[in-house]
């Protein structure tokens, strides 16, 4: 039987890879994608999934999610000269046309269909736990119903909004709070290791050279992000697509288990994911969290998913 998922994020460039590699695993049955506000606005993100979805011929359903983290602030979103104004770097997709969004909002959404799958349901979330919090938050019982979350965000070490936060976190780290007090089992991904998840222009052409709509899309999008390093930005790291290699091919990574919270408070430091790697806490372990990479192992699968994806994709359009 195929894994249920979720795929809650704020589609970016990377968030787009995901989801066309999540399109070409055959393990998955995805249920749906909610969005979130992130990299770009709400109101791109949710386009931006609705769009993508009727542009591959794929009946998912897509779900509007939060527009604002939980502390309200609105000062969230990336610069611009990372995902583009939209999300999808210098690619516009054509407006859909015939796919409605679903009805639920995505903390409703995430709820209802977990329940439907009796504990077996698991999330990969890319973006802002802003959702998975809202749902918690919603329903106390959630969390008998999610099997594991798989998440990106976060690191070990230093960040990328500044020297203690990576983004995500930082743009809702009462959300992470939330959820990594829930119980649930969860996966993090942090800049530690998708920092070393490069993809360079042989893979782009490796991509491109598959001729079908999800490769050219992936593979513009890698050569948007392959050219944004001249604005001094992180070139091809995949951070959101090895969320989903934790997901699907964990043997491309080691892992270790800590105790892991959100600092919420810190005048310098609001946003940094505090692990305890030196193990000092009394707290018993809430997170696996991915240490190392397999570089040339992942780079494989996730150009292999890409592929699958299309071909499937193909057949689909016919």
């Amino acid at each position: 039987m195929k894994r249920p998922f979720i795929i809650d994020c704020d589609t970016g460039t990377d968030d787009t890879i995901a989801i066309l590699a999540a399109l070409g695993c055959e393990e998955m049955e995805i249920v749906g994608i909610t969005s979130v506000n992130g990299n770009v606005a709400e109101k791109h993100t949710s386009q931006n999934n609705l769009d993508l979805m009727e542009y591959l011929g794929r009946d998912i359903p897509v779900a509007h999610g939060a527009w604002l983290p939980l502390s309200g602030s609105r000062d969230s979103n990336t610069d611009p000269k990372i995902h583009g104004k939209t999300g999808l770097g210098n690619t516009e997709l054509p407006h859909a046309v015939k796919l409605q969004f679903d009805p639920r909002i995505a903390a409703t959404f995430i709820y209802e269909e977990a329940k439907k799958r009796k504990g077996e349901m698991e999330l990969l979330v890319t973006g802002p736990m802003t959702n998975i919090a809202i749902a918690l938050a919603e329903h106390d019982d959630l969390k008998q119903y999610i099997k594991h979350i798989y998440f990106m965000g976060g690191s070990t070490v230093g960040g990328n909004v500044n020297s203690t936060a990576e983004f995500n976190i930082w743009a809702d780290p009462e959300a992470l709070h939330a959820e990594l007090m829930s119980g649930i089992p969860t996966t993090m991904v942090g800049l530690n290791v998708s920092n070393r998840a490069v993809m360079t222009d042989i893979q782009e052409q490796r991509i491109r050279s598959y001729g079908s709509r999800e490769g050219i899309l992936a593979a513009d999008l890698l050569l948007y992000m392959i050219a944004r390093t001249k604005f001094g930005d992180y070139a091809a790291r995949m951070h959101d697509p090895l969320a989903l290699a934790a997901a699907i091919y964990p043997e491309c990574m080691e892992y270790e288990s800590y105790y892991g919270d959100a600092e919420c408070t810190g005048t310098y430091t609001r946003g940094h994911t505090a692990i305890d790697i030196f193990r000092k806490s009394q707290n018993d372990p809430n997170v696996t969290v991915a240490t190392e990479i397999n570089v040339p192992l992942f780079s494989e699968w996730l150009c292999e998913r890409i592929r699958i994806a299309g071909e499937k994709g193909e057949e689909l359009r016919k």
